[in-house]
Order: structure tokens, then sequence, then C-alpha cells
């Protein structure tokens, strides 16, 4: 469907539906289309107390319900998160190998393992990928998949934009997102979807379903959802395909147009989820969750050319070439081959043997995601609530690659391969207990306090041999321009993203156990005070101690001021301990090996690597709730979070002499003749977050129906305030303080009356800067973006209704990507980014792949529900 089409349907159903709406309708109560909840709800994150609301709390907290989630278009969390939350971002990764996966998200600027993701109060296991091509702000990280959480499972979200580490443990350092499952005995839901967008691909297929039942005087709730995506694509030909299809008019018939599909995967997932409760008396409940989840992603990989593809000041034996433009960085040298891969006993292997047009390799992850919770809860009888809990979360990321090869084993090569498997498994054993106390102030004195004892495992299995495996064909004889020769070992292993051989594997356990105390009351009717202190030991690195306070003074019922001080922490995962990866990036459109090594490795401590060391931060905040009438609330809140010993992603080393190589050799590293570079994790960095947060929530109810307004806008700026400039580079440095917009808003209208009901949502962002070397087109900035969404919704029957809407209405892309001036090659020659022949970058980009905005343009849907 053309997006001018869409618009003009989406323009005349509204203008159709507005007069009826004035009708009286022979319909149910009028549908809450509730954004955001309103300030007399009581939340739960952030305090151990039963009896506070939105507008009471001593730190910002975000409630959003089944309603407004329901409303959303997105199918993925993620999403729906940054639709709601302005200090929430996520974006797209374009063949980013497992950041195309698990999309990470950020919370205030800071990354996804610096939130803490619970489900029902209960910590969730992590997943088992970590982040090594998730953008400057998440490289290094492992935090939760939250593309596993359906939305037809949540009651509710909270979201506690403060550091609470002193409360809730490791992570804790830029918030906690909280999900309250639906507790529901009876009744149930079932949704459809269909959309797709406005360009005519990336179909998208939606069905959830919801049903309570009884367990005697208690409930189970069972939801579960299944969604197909299919692939989008919004790049271009690559230079270097457009250049081989008009030097070999043989070929190009077989070179598809674009050689590489550049833009979201393909993903087809199923998720359930499980909630329950059993009475066991008056105050006591046995209560059980879980779920089980499973996706399949596929991607296109960088496009290979079948002849030789070498760039400016690189070795190749052709000694004339078809380029595009002088600075192209894939030129084809067609006199003869540079790059055949030769056996001992002088057999050559060529690409162009398997593979005649060349290969874009196809990525394949298959995500298994499984946790079961259980405990007991209730009160005795002098006063004590206590809450006994167990719960063991797993993360399972099984990686695959066909239409590639493993050139060291030439013909005999296969074209698909099992590349191995990463897993995350957490079990978590908590005691809490809360008890109240009149001690003589306004309110009862509430008193917490708890244990907790925690295991954390990460593994990483093996690929098939074929995979990693060095194979006869592995040495390659290189010409010089000057007539000299030397052999060199090529890539082994499957071209794209070699497979997890036996210096990789590895399977690592660690224990931690804590205590906590938290404290809270009324010193009068208008200040409220509390405090908490947690204790944490870690078996590899030893032990922590956090603290927090908060202070609320309500100067009337209508105005109070708020503030929060606290230190917090987050122990470095196994995971970032212990990863080891080879894949292929590209420098300057040239093919790069890279290698990530854990930082105790010998070989990552050669240039600089050093055991992990946990994060640490101190968080301060403040603000002030303004609530004239029970129908609005304003809050404004300020906050400052300096993180130390951050960790994250060194820069790339370059490996350019047989010294290094040899060195690389005795210490066992996989590829060490054919790696370019190679980089480890570290706590090389601090930075400082500064921002302010503003919500405006009204509602009213009118002759005209009911209206609910939300305002919400975020400015958050980080600075790296400390590094080490022979690890952090520059670009590092730029992307962390600029790849994410300074300014973000969200304003959104909700308007019902009878059984119709409109939605409609303004998002803004702000300006961006993405930092890179001159070779790969510098540093670039986008410009400020807004994008629309609506949504228009009958209720037919009782039990059912329908809505027809979409997301960015009016088919908004963000600023193309371009050729940022500066950068030369050979001879000063000017180096190339975006070419005009194909409307592209080298790789094939038209848009940053990581904007925040995404870059698919206008999404339409339509959705029925049924509920019973």
């Amino acid at each position: 469907m053309q997006a001018a089409n869409f618009v003009s349907m989406m323009a005349i159903a509204i203008a159709i539906a507005t007069p009826a709406a004035a009708q009286e309708g022979a319909m149910p109560a009028p549908v809450t289309t509730t954004p955001q909840a309103p300030a007399d709800d009581i939340v739960v994150v952030g305090t151990r107390r039963i009896d506070r609301t939105v507008a009471e709390s001593a730190v910002p907290v975000d409630v959003f319900d089944s309603a407004t989630l329901g409303q959303q278009a997105p199918a993925d969390m993620n999403t729906v998160l940054r639709n709601l939350i302005p200090s929430f971002n996520v974006g797209r990764f374009v063949s980013s190998d497992g950041s195309a996966i698990v999309r990470p998200a950020t919370l205030r600027g800071l990354p996804p393992d610096e939130v803490l993701v619970l489900v029902n109060g209960k910590r969730r296991h992590r997943s088992a990928l970590v982040q090594l091509a998730g953008g400057s702000l998440a490289a290094g990280s492992q935090g939760v998949d939250l593309a596993q959480i359906p939305a037809i499972a949540i009651d509710r979200i909270e979201v506690l934009r403060d550091g609470a580490a002193a409360q809730y443990g490791s992570d804790a350092i830029a918030g906690v997102i909280n999900y309250g499952l639906k507790r529901n005995r009876e009744g149930g839901s079932l949704t459809a979807r269909y959309g797709q967008f406005y360009a005519g691909d990336g179909e998208n297929i939606q069905v959830a379903g919801n049903v309570g039942l009884g367990l005697g005087d208690g409930f189970v709730s069972i939801s579960g959802e299944y969604v197909k995506a299919e692939q989008t694509s919004r790049g271009g030909q690559r230079i270097g395909a457009f250049a081989l299809a008009a030097a070999r008019p043989d070929l190009a018939g077989d070179i598809r147009d674009p050689v590489q599909l550049r833009g979201d995967p393909a993903v087809e997932s199923g998720r359930i989820f499980v909630n329950g409760g059993l009475p066991l008396g008056e105050k006591d409940e046995l209560y059980f969750f879980g779920n089980w989840g499973r996706s399949h992603t596929e991607l296109d990989f960088n496009y290979r050319q079948p002849v030789t593809v070498t760039g400016p000041n690189r070795y190749g034996t052709g000694t004339a070439s078809y380029g595009y433009a002088s600075g192209v960085y894939e030129t084809l040298y067609l006199d003869r081959l540079a790059n055949g891969n030769y056996d001992a006993n002088g057999r050559t292997f060529n690409y162009s043997s398997v593979f005649p047009a060349g290969f874009s390799p196809r990525f394949i992850g298959d995500v298994d995601d499984l946790s079961a919770a259980a405990g007991y809860r209730g009160e005795t009888g002098f006063g004590l609530r206590y809450d006994l809990s167990a719960s063991y979360g797993q993360s399972r990321v099984d990686f695959g690659m066909d239409d590639t090869v493993n050139p060291s084993m030439g013909p005999e090569s296969p074209t698909s391969f099992y590349l191995g498997r990463l897993e995350q498994r957490e079990t978590n054993f908590n005691g809490d207990f809360v008890y109240t106390a009149d001690v003589g102030i306004a309110s009862p004195l509430t008193i917490a306090f708890g244990v907790e004892a925690r295991e954390e495992a990460y593994s990483i299995g093996l690929g098939d041999p074929a995979s990693y495996e060095v194979g006869p064909f592995a040495f390659t004889r290189v010409q010089r321009t000057d007539g000299t020769t030397f052999n060199v070992t090529q890539q082994v292993g499957a071209n794209g993203f070699p497979g997890y051989g036996p210096n990789a594997v590895v399977d690592t356990t660690r224990q931690s156990y804590a205590g906590y105390l938290d404290v809270e009351g009324d010193l009068t009717d208008r200040l409220t005070l509390a405090g908490a202190v947690r204790y944490e030991n870690f078996s590899d690195f030893g032990g922590t101690t956090n603290i927090k306070g908060t202070a609320r003074y309500a100067f009337s019922p209508a105005v109070a001021i708020r503030a929060a001080a606290s230190t917090g922490f987050r122990a470095p995962t196994p995971g970032q301990s212990f990863t080891t990866n080879i894949a292929t990036g590209f420098v300057g459109g040239n093919p790069v090996e890279t290698a990530t090594l854990p930082p105790t490795s010998p070989a990552a401590q050669l240039f600089g690597a050093s055991a992990l060391a946990p994060e640490t931060s101190v968080n301060l905040s403040g603000g002030i709730v303004l609530t004239p009438v029970r129908a609005l609330t304003v809050t404004l809140d300020a906050y400052q979070i300096d993180v130390n010993d951050r960790i994250g992603m060194s820069g790339n080393f370059d490996i350019t002499t047989q010294a290094q190589r040899d060195q690389l050799r005795s210490l066992g590293v996989e590829n060490w003749a054919s790696l370019g570079r190679l980089r480890y994790f570290t706590n090389a960095f601090d930075t400082r977050t500064r921002g302010v947060d503003l919500v405006v929530n009204h509602v009213a109810g009118t002759d005209w129906g009911r209206f609910n307004t939300v305002f919400a806008a975020n400015y958050n700026r980080t600075e790296v305030t400390a590094f080490n400039p022979t690890i952090i580079t520059r670009e590092r440095r730029g992307d962390i303080e600029n790849l994410t917009p300074h300014f973000r808003a969200n304003l959104s209208e909700s308007w019902s009356d009878g059984p119709l009901a409109i939605t409609a949502r303004a998002q803004y962002y702000g300006p961006i800067t993405s930092f890179d070397l001159p070779a790969n087109g510098g540093d670039k900035r986008f410009g400020s973006e807004v994008m629309v969404d609506l949504e228009v919704s009958y209720q037919i029957t009782r039990a059912i209704r329908v809505a027809v809407g979409a997301e960015n209405l009016f088919d908004n892309y963000p600023d193309r990507d371009f050729r940022a001036a500066g950068g030369t090659g050979a001879g000063g020659t000017p180096l190339q980014n975006f070419f005009l022949a194909t409307d592209a970058t080298v790789s094939g980009d038209r848009y940053l792949g990581n904007a925040p905005t995404g870059f698919n343009g206008g999404f339409w849907y339509a959705r029925a529900q049924l509920t019973f």
C-alpha cells in the first residue's frame, strides 16, 4: 500500500468516525485507554511499602497498564518501551551478528546491563548474548532479552528511573523495570494483527492470547504469542557488485540487486508465559510463574565478490583494474587472480567455483529462553510479612550460517555450518521480610530486610568441525607489485563468522550472596524519609556495600519535592570475562578479521588487557511533583549518574607484524595468521550522565468523551570523563556522547466515547552525530526527526473490538547517509563512501544502521481482539 493512499484512508476514517462518536451506542461502558497510570495508582518498585502511589513516590516511577500496551503498534517489547519512555532508546543493527538477534536497549544513555529487569518483583535472567556489535553504547554489554516478554502476558509495567543497587543488587544503576504478570482466574482475550511497511515488505503477523483458569481458590493465567516478521531492505547495491556486473556481463543476471538485504531481519517466534497463585489460608499464598520462548532470526552478512577485491595500499597482482572511481574501496582486478587459495601441492581453489556471482552469507540465530520461579509468601501472627522464593532462568543462542564456505577446505567445504552455542544459566534463592512498627511518627515505620544467594553460569559450545577447522587450502600465494612473492595463511573457518573451536569453548560459574536492610516512614504528615544498605559478595571479585537515601516533602497536597542519593555497582558477567569470538568486519570496504578475546587471556594482555573489576556508580536526583487537581500530575526530575570503571569493548588493535602473529600462534589463538585486529573487554573509562525528565499526565471526562493526554520529555547528556587513549578511541568516545539523541519527547493523546477510541502519538528525536574513521566516511551529523503514530478502534460487540493504525503515519525516514569530507586515500585522492551510481555507501547503506528512529518508513496494521 502506498503511503499517500494509506494516509488518505486514515484521514477519511477519522472524518467519518468522529460525528458517529456523538451518537448513543448500545455498547458496554467505554473502553479505557490510559497511556500511563493515574497519580493515585499504587507502585511496587522502589519501595517496600504497600501504600505508595505514583505521585507519592520519593523517586520517579512510570506505570503502564495492559490497555496501554495493547494499543502499541510494535510486536517487540523493546520498541513498545521506546514509544512510551523518552529516556529509553533501542535501534536496529544491520548485519551486526548477534545484535540483530537480541537488540540492546539503553535507559538514560546507559547500556542494557546497567538496567535491572524484574518479573513479578524477581530478578530476570540475562541473555546469553554478549553484545559485540551493538553500537558504542551497548558494545560489550550483556543485558536481558526484553523481546522474550510478550505484552499479552503483562498486567502492568513499572519503570523506576533511579539507581537502586542498595535495594535490589547488581545492575540497578540506570533504573529498574518490573513486569507484573496478569492474575486473572477467568476470562481472557485473543488478538490477531496483520501489518506491513508502506514500502510493501516486512509483512508482520502476530497472534496472541490469554486465558485465566481457576486453581482452587487461586488462579492460573496462561499467555502466548506467535510473531512472524519478514525481512526488510532499505539499502542499495554495493558498489563492488555494481562494478562486477558492469565488468562481467555474463554474471550480471546472477547478481541480485541489492546483492545484500540491509534492513530488519526475518524473525519467527513463539512464547508462553504462565503465572499462578494458590491461597493457603487467609494471608498465605503459594505462587509460581515461568516462561518458554523460541525465536528464529535470519539476516544477510556482507557481500563477498567472486574475484579479487582489494583496496588502496594493499597488495594485489592485478595490473589492470575496473573501479567505479578513484579511491573506490572495492576494486576488481580482472587480468589474473590475486587471492586464489592454494594447497601444498599447488592446487588452487577460487570462490567463483562455488559462487560464480559472489555470495552474501546468511546468518542464523536461534534463541531458546526459559524460566521458572516459585515461592511462598504470607504474614505471621505478629505482622511480619515474608516471601521465600527460588527461581531459575536460562537463555541459549545457537548460531548457524548458510551460503558461505570455509576457504581453507577448498572444494570440499560445505556451504552450511553450525557455528556453536552460547548459554546463560542463573539460579536465585531469596528471602524477603517486611515489618511495620508504630514508633511514634506520622506513619508506621516500614522495616524490610532480606537475603539472596545466586549462581550464574556461562558457557560457549563447540561448532561443527567444518566451521572452524584448518583445511588443506589454507595457504595463499601473494605476489607484490614488484614481482616478489610470499605465502600467508588466509581465513580459516566459515567465512563471515568462524565457528567456536576448542580454544573458545568455556563453561564457567560464579556464586554470590547478599543481605539488605531497607527502612521507610513518614516523620510528619509532610516529610517522608527512607534509607537502604546492601552488602553483596561475589566469588570472583569479593564484596561491595551500597547505600541509598530518599526524601519527599509535601508543601501541600498539590506541591511536593523529592530527592535521592545512592551508590551502585555492576559486577562483570562471566560472559564478559570469558567470551571469545572471531568475526569479519569491514574497514573502508575491505574485509578484516577481528578477534574478541577474554581480558585474562595472555594474548589480550599483550595489548594491555587485565582482569575486569566491578563498575561503581553514584546517583543523585531531585525533583518536584505537582498535583493541582486529581486529574493532572506534573513531575520534573533532574539526575546525575557517575559511573566509574565502565565495562565495554576496547578499541581495535591492528595486527600488522609477523612478530605479533608469531606471539599469537604461540598462545594458541585461532586464525592467528589471518587476524587483522584484536580487541577485548575493559574497564578503561568513566562517564558522567546528566539529564532532566518531564512527565505531564492529564485526564478529562467531558460531554465529548474521555481525553487522556501524556507529555513526556527527556534531556540527557553523557560525558566520558576519564579514559585510556590507547584503549578507547576518539570514535568510541564520540559515539558514547553523541550517538543517541540528547533530547527526546513523546506527546500522546487518547480519546474514547462509547464504542469509538482514537489514539495519536508524536515522537521527537533530537539530532545525533556518528563518529568514525576517515576511511569509513568520517564523522557525520544527522538531524532531528518527528514520528507520528495513529490508531482508530471500534467496539463492534461486547466481545469484539477492531482497530486500524499506522506507526510512522507520514512515512518519515531519517537523514540519508553521506560522504563526510576529509578522508583521503593513496596519493591524497579523496576517499568515497557514498556513490551516485548505487545511491548508497560502499557497503550498500542508505541510512545509518542504528538510527534511533529506525529506517523502514511507515508501517500500517489492522487488529482484531476477542474478549471472553
